[in-house]
């Protein structure tokens, strides 16, 4: 999905270009092994403002953890799971 110029003269279309339905993004580890990760379930726009639906979970070799929905601008999705897994 493209869209157009974000806040402060900022393209919104470079962060959109990898966030599509299905591919996987995670946070840095920061305890052990235990790493969030979100999956991109679609991307829309709400107010006009780009967002992106995804299922957050948690890896970690011991346990396996249930998983939540959420919604993120995709500006602030971009800034918190930066990783491309």
């Amino acid at each position: 999905m493209r869209f157009g110029r974000g806040f402060f003269g900022q393209s919104e279309e470079s962060e959109s270009e990898d966030i599509t339905p299905g591919t996987v993004f995670c946070k840095d580890a920061t305890k052990g092994d235990l790493m969030e990760v979100a999956k991109v379930l679609s991307v829309c726009r709400k107010r006009g403002v780009p967002h992106v639906r995804f299922e957050v979970g948690y890896r970690c070799p011991s346990f396996r953890s249930s998983r939540d929905f959420r919604v993120l601008a995709l500006s602030s999705f971009s800034r918190q799971y930066p990783d491309r897994l």
